[in-house]
């Protein structure tokens, strides 16, 4: 977040100090106070559900690979998915000071869901049905536009945080807002829509006089790119409108960069602050 990271830099300490309190650094530091779970142990269960599918997946094509069948969509799979459970156990592992621990806590869960979110789909660049190299660029291309979305989306929700908190003024992309805040609506409205086409497309398809067996692949296919098209992107921003916190990211982002002068200002020993002995 290259972009991000320059506005907040620009954020002077004495518009920090004015602007943050004490709540907005406790919320940092420690979330929720009535918690059930310690965060370890949520970081724990977030990480042995992430693996599952990946991991699955790595036994699964490991099996068929051994069989000496499509080693290379095979191979391909599992160093994707390897890459990914490792990718997840370094957000397991990535420490941060007790100041950012909440701050840290979000931000691995998002990782976390995100990750497990492109190992769904990574799946599919082993798959052998019809032209192999069409259906690994077609799932190679998805990935990376996934990628796009994310940090496009992520960056124009920091901007408008940045604007809340601190009143600036930046731009943002009034589309991706639109986009983000009726993911979750139009998921469920796009899914009850194509569920109840392809439960009724035949007498639809009676009724308007068409020839079912000559039409129905056709509209299938249109369904797909009309619906589908949209609702994968749509269903790709779920875990950024979910889990993607980013008032306390800027915040977090924020009293990071002016740690020490934070901690003086509010007594904590720097043991309390930084962690250690």
């Amino acid at each position: 977040m290259k972009k991000e990271n320059e506005f907040l830099s620009s954020i002077s300490l004495e518009d920090a100090k004015k602007t943050l309190k004490l709540k907005d650094i406790y919320e940092v530091m420690k979330g929720d106070k009535d918690q059930n779970f310690s965060i370890e142990l949520k970081k724990t269960i977030i990480l042995l559900l992430g693996v599952s599918f990946p991991f699955l997946m790595v036994c699964i094509f490991a099996i068929d690979l051994t069989g000496g069948r499509f080693i290379f969509a095979n191979s391909t799979v599992i160093i994707a998915e390897l890459l990914i459970i490792i990718w997840m156990s370094y957000h397991f592992f990535k420490t941060y000071p007790p100041f950012l621990r909440n701050y840290g806590y979000k931000i691995y869960s998002y990782s976390i869901a995100k990750l497990a979110y492109i190992s769904y789909f990574a799946v599919g660049l082993g798959m052998t049905k019809g032209n192999y190299i069409i259906n690994f660029s077609v799932f190679f291309i998805t990935i990376l536009v996934f990628l796009y979305l994310y940090k496009k989306v992520e960056e124009n929700m920091v901007l408008e945080a940045i604007n809340n908190i601190f009143n600036q003024n930046y731009k943002t992309s009034k589309v991706l807002t639109i986009t983000l805040k009726i993911s979750g609506f139009s998921v469920v409205i796009a899914l009850l829509s194509m569920q109840f086409y392809r439960m009724n497309k035949f007498w639809i398809l009676n009724l308007t006089g068409e020839n079912v067996g000559a039409t129905s692949n056709v509209v299938d296919d249109m369904i797909g790119i009309v619906f589908g098209i949209p609702l994968l992107l749509i269903i790709t921003l779920i875990p950024t409108f979910f889990l993607f916190k980013a008032n306390l990211f800027v915040r977090g982002k924020v009293i990071k960069q002016y740690a020490e002068e934070f901690r003086a200002g509010t007594n904590f020993t720097k043991k309390e602050w930084y962690g250690g002995k």
